[in-house]
């Protein structure tokens, strides 16, 4: 069973194999801790809101407290229904309207929903007759229960300023976190070189995998309720690191006609 919103590609719920792997929301504002929306054309923080391509320069109006562009574009925009089948869902938006993003650019979002997974697969395709930046991220909540263990293989995790702009990286030997943890309460870090977060509680065990073009993870413990009666986690696939538009933004272009393809797997075990 999932549950979508078409504002901004939302998962709301997802149960698979009869347990229960995205509550609904309990808390006071979804919007605001971004639950299970869609991050796009640039994931997480965006320094300042404004970026610079082909020599031009691009400024978002609506900007955190510090003074960042948080999570894309998306969380106020309505998706088109695409095609809505008994286990299957597409969503479609066009982008170019905003001054701070005026480039041509088709997202569909096609969810699949398995007994045992959900696959969410993203067509970026570009009609500018340019290349364009594009980056894409996902910010679903996973319920934990009372006991748990976070495990994966990163290799690195980035490390980030207290306005969470990234300013370097170290090298780690993997994560494994549990709700003993001291670092769990303010987890809120980007890592990579591994495709595969895993999640174990009392009962049951899942994974989140990243598949084509997803090469970061956003690992972020809420301070504040999410869901009603279960502690939550946001694990978050990306294709780019934070504020990648100003790091490094030749790595997020899509050639002119082209179509760029992310995807990745939630799965029960």
């Amino acid at each position: 069973m999932a549950v979508f919103n078409t504002v901004g590609g939302q998962i709301l719920e997802l149960s698979l194999g009869g347990h229960q792997i995205i509550g609904g929301y309990g808390g006071q504002d979804a919007r605001s801790q971004v639950f299970g929306y869609t991050m796009a054309p640039w994931p997480n923080r965006l320094d300042g809101g404004s970026y610079q391509f082909r020599s031009q320069n691009y400024q978002v109006e609506k900007l955190d407290a510090d003074r960042n562009a948080i999570h894309g574009l998306l969380l106020d925009s309505e998706m088109e229904v695409v095609s809505h089948k008994k286990h299957s869902l597409t969503l479609l938006y066009s982008f170019g309207q905003d001054p701070s993003y005026p480039f041509a650019l088709d997202l569909e979002i096609h969810f699949e929903l398995e007994e045992d997974a959900l696959l969410v697969t993203s067509t970026a395709t570009n009609n500018s007759g340019h290349s364009i930046p594009f980056a894409i991220g996902f910010h679903p909540y996973f319920t934990l229960g009372e006991q748990f263990e976070v495990k994966s293989d990163f290799t690195h995790r980035i490390e980030a300023d207290s306005r969470m702009i990234p300013n370097g990286e170290t090298k780690i030997s993997g994560l494994a976190i549990d709700q003993n943890s001291p670092e769990l309460m303010a987890l809120d870090d980007c890592y990579y070189g591994s495709d595969e977060v895993r999640v174990t509680t009392n009962h049951f065990e899942y994974s989140v995998t990243a598949l084509e073009n997803m090469n970061y993870f956003m690992l972020y413990r809420p301070l504040t309720k999410v869901f009603e009666g279960s502690s939550a986690l946001a694990i978050e696939p990306m294709s780019h690191p934070t504020d990648v538009f100003n790091s490094d933004i030749s790595s997020s272009e899509i050639a002119a006609g082209d179509e760029r393809v992310f995807s990745y797997e939630i799965r029960i075990r």
